[in-house]
């Protein structure tokens, strides 16, 4: 993980400079048609990464002066696909140092994964072997916060990377265990508070309109703190939660500009009568025709 974030920055510092030989047109132009702001929608899925796929362990239990195998053996364990949905509120910033973007709102996220247990284990009358096979699946709705920094490739693709927050409740819990053999099973807390890191692939196809292609990842747990970790635990291991989203963005249509004090603004003017309006002739009550004596 270490070497892929060294790898994102590496490149992201040759693109800005790359970008400073030339002259870009903005993603955003302020004074346009549209506004700075907007709403999106973003589908996706999610991915839990095992932090070991294949693990071997002997769990000991104190028997007296002695300790004894609870279980000994090799776990397997694997990712499942998830739903992922979201939607909110963004804009572009201006005259805020790196940051360019920000946005916020809420999603919807499910996490699943299973867990395979092949080994021996002691259930008091000798040891035994043991086959379980255990899955999780958790739903979670929530609300998020993203700034971010856009370093733009061309006039149309730029890449974005994001620090966050986010505020999950799970609603959906469904964990099915294999056949127990003596090991502590843990679960990700039914409230999460964490930091998230974000790396998108923005395209702006006609103006107004964006998509954007991106990848999160959690950096930190905030709540609960569980030692600064940012995996999540699950039975015995723990997993990455990943989420991969498209998201659809787009800016709001900007009003009508008015000119106030420039001729033919005055709203009581009369278009059909050419020359006229309410107030008296052409120039108003104060433009009347002076009239000379012979």
């Amino acid at each position: 993980m270490k070497h892929c974030l060294l790898f994102f920055f590496l490149t992201v510092s040759l693109l800005a400079s790359a970008q400073h030989r030339r002259q870009l047109n903005p993603i955003y132009i302020k004074g346009t048609a549209y506004k700075s702001s907007g709403w999106f929608i973003g589908p996706g899925i999610t991915y839990m990464l095992p932090l070991d796929r294949h693990e071997s362990l002997t769990m000991f239990k104190d028997s007296g002066d002695e300790q004894d195998t609870l279980y000994s053996g090799d776990f397997s364990r694997a990712g499942k696909i998830g739903l992922y949905l979201e939607a909110g509120r963004h804009s572009f910033l201006n005259d805020y140092g790196l940051i360019n973007h920000m946005d916020y709102g809420i999603h919807f996220k499910m996490l699943r994964g299973r867990e395979n247990f092949s080994g021996i284990s002691n259930p008091g009358s000798g040891m035994i072997p043991v086959e379980s096979n255990s899955k999780f699946s958790d739903s979670f709705v929530g609300a998020f916060f993203n700034a971010s920094n856009i370093t733009q490739i061309s006039n149309r693709f730029w890449i974005q990377n994001s620090l966050g927050a986010n505020a999950d409740f799970r609603i959906i819990t469904r964990h099915i265990a294999g056949q127990p053999f003596g090991a502590d099973w843990n679960f990700a807390s039914p409230l999460l508070g964490q930091l998230h890191y974000k790396l998108g692939f923005g395209w702006k196809p006609e103006p107004g309109f964006f998509i954007i292609t991106s990848i999160e990842t959690p950096i930190l747990n905030v709540y609960p703190w569980d030692d600064g970790r940012s995996t999540l635990q699950y039975f015995v291991g723990r997993d990455r939660p990943l989420i991969l989203s498209v998201r659809f963005q787009w800016l709001s249509k900007a009003g009508q500009r008015k000119c106030e004090g420039q001729p033919g603004s005055d709203p009581k003017v009369d278009k059909d009568k050419p020359g006229k309006h309410e107030n008296g002739g052409l120039f108003g009550p104060d433009g009347k025709k002076m009239k000379h004596r012979k």
